[in-house]
C-alpha cells in the first residue's frame, strides 16, 4: 500500500511570501483575479463571469508534491460537474525562477491533465488578496461568491466534494449526482488508524548551506567539493566533485561528483531541472547500492544491470523513493554530465501499517 502524508502535515510553505499574509483571514468573497501575467486555457476572467457558479480556486505550484496530489480529485471533480454549474480557477503561484515561465506552466499543465483556466499568479498579487500563505490551497464560493471551504493542504476531499455536491443541487435539486469519490489508495492517510512518523523537513537546497563547504568556496563558480565526511548529519546536502550554487539551486559542473543526503521519511521526491536543456542521466543509491525496486518511486528505472537511475529532461518534481519501510536513509545523486540543477527536497512519512 503506498503512504502519504498526513492532512496536519500537508503543505509546502510558502517562506518567502507568508510574511505578506501573516495572519490574514481567507478571502470571505469571490475576489478578482487582476495582476495575473497571463492565464493558461482561458482568456482573463473577473469574478461577475463567474456569478451563478460554484468556484473552486486552486493555489498551487506545478513542483509542489503536496498540490500534485490534489489533482486527481480536481480533475474528477471538473469532469463531473463542470456541465453542472461548477467551475476551477487554478492560480499558479511559482516558487521557482522557471516555474514562473509560462511556457513551462503550460506544458506542466498539459503533462498533468489541468484543463480548467488558470492564473499566472507570477508577481504574487492574487495570492496577498486572498490572504493565502501555502500551496495548495482551495477556497470554495458558493453561486453569490460567498466563501463556503478554505482547506490548506491536502486532504479533506470527500467533505469538499460534498460541499460541491450541495451547493449545485441547492441551485437545481432534480440533479442526479454521483456518489462523492472514495479516497484514493494513496490517500489513506486521511483514514482511522494511520500513524505519521517524524521526517526530515522540506530542504530547499538554495536556502541552506552546503554541509561540506569550505570558506574558501566561491558559490557563484564552479568548486571542487571534497565529501570527507564519513557521518553525514541528516537533513544536510554534502557534495563531491565539481558544483556551483545559485540562489535555488545546486548545480553540477561534470565529472563524477554526487550530492549526498542522509534522510528519515518513508518517501523523497526532489524538484531538478536540466541547466542546459537536457535530458541528464542520474545514476540513484541508496545506503551505497543501487534502490531496491520495492522502493523505487514512479519516476525511478532500472538499466540491464539492475543500477537504478532517472533520467532528467525537465523542470519538475521526480519521485524517486517510496521506502517499504519507514526509516533512516542516505541517497545519492551521480549526474552523468553538467548542468543538473538540484532545487527541493520534500518527504512524506505517513501509513497505515501492516497487520
Amino acid at each position: 500500500m503506498r503512504k502519504r502524508i498526513t492532512a496536519l502535515a500537508l503543505v509546502c510553505i510558502a517562506s518567502l511570501f507568508g510574511s505578506a499574509a501573516k495572519g490574514a483571514q481567507p478571502a470571505a468573497h469571490l475576489q478578482g483575479f487582476d495582476g495575473a501575467a497571463g492565464w493558461i486555457n482561458s482568456p482573463p476572467l473577473e469574478p461577475a463571469q463567474l456569478r451563478g457558479h460554484v468556484v473552486l480556486v486552486d493555489f498551487w505550484e506545478y513542483t509542489c508534491i503536496n498540490c500534485l496530489r490534489t489533482l486527481p480529485y480536481l480533475r474528477e471533480w471538473y469532469r463531473r460537474y463542470r456541465d453542472h454549474g461548477f467551475t476551477i480557477v487554478g492560480v499558479h503561484a511559482p516558487e521557482f525562477d522557471f516555474s514562473a515561465e509560462p511556457a513551462n506552466v503550460a506544458a506542466a499543465a498539459q503533462r498533468l491533465g489541468v484543463v480548467w483556466p488558470i492564473a499566472l499568479d507570477n508577481g504574487f498579487s492574487i495570492w496577498k488578496r486572498y490572504g493565502n500563505n501555502v500551496w495548495p490551497h482551495e477556497y470554495l464560493y458558493d453561486q453569490n461568491g460567498d466563501l463556503v471551504e478554505s482547506v490548506p493542504g491536502e486532504g479533506n476531499y470527500p467533505q469538499t466534494e460534498a460541499q460541491i455536491q450541495a451547493l449545485l443541487k441547492s441551485a437545481d435539486p432534480r440533479l442526479a449526482l454521483p456518489p462523492v469519490m472514495a479516497l484514493l489508495p494513496q490517500d489513506s492517510y486521511d483514514k482511522p488508524g494511520a500513524v505519521c512518523y517524524p521526517q526530515t523537513p522540506e530542504l530547499l537546497v538554495g536556502r541552506r548551506p552546503i554541509a561540506d563547504a569550505s570558506f574558501t568556496n566561491d558559490p557563484a563558480r564552479d568548486t571542487n567539493y571534497a565529501d570527507g565526511d564519513s557521518s553525514h548529519r541528516d537533513g544536510a546536502i554534502y557534495l563531491q566533485g565539481y558544483w556551483h550554487l545559485t540562489r535555488e539551486a545546486a548545480v553540477s559542473g561534470g565529472g563524477d561528483g554526487y550530492a549526498a543526503l542522509r534522510y528519515h521519511a518513508i518517501a523523497l521526491d526532489a524538484v531538478m531541472k536540466p541547466e542546459d536543456g537536457g535530458p541528464i542521466h542520474i545514476d540513484v543509491t541508496q545506503d551505497g547500492k543501487p534502490v531496491a525496486k520495492s522502493d523505487a518511486g514512479k519516476d525511478l528505472r532500472y538499466d540491464a544491470q539492475g543500477r537504478s537511475y532517472v533520467v532528467v529532461d525537465t523542470a519538475r518534481a521526480y519521485d524517486l523513493i517510496m521506502n517499504a519501510h519507514f526509516g533512516e536513509y542516505e541517497l545519492k545523486l551521480f549526474p552523468k554530465g553538467n548542468g543538473l540543477g538540484i532545487y527541493d527536497f520534500a518527504f512524506e512519512s505517513c501509513e497505515i501499517p501492516q497487520k
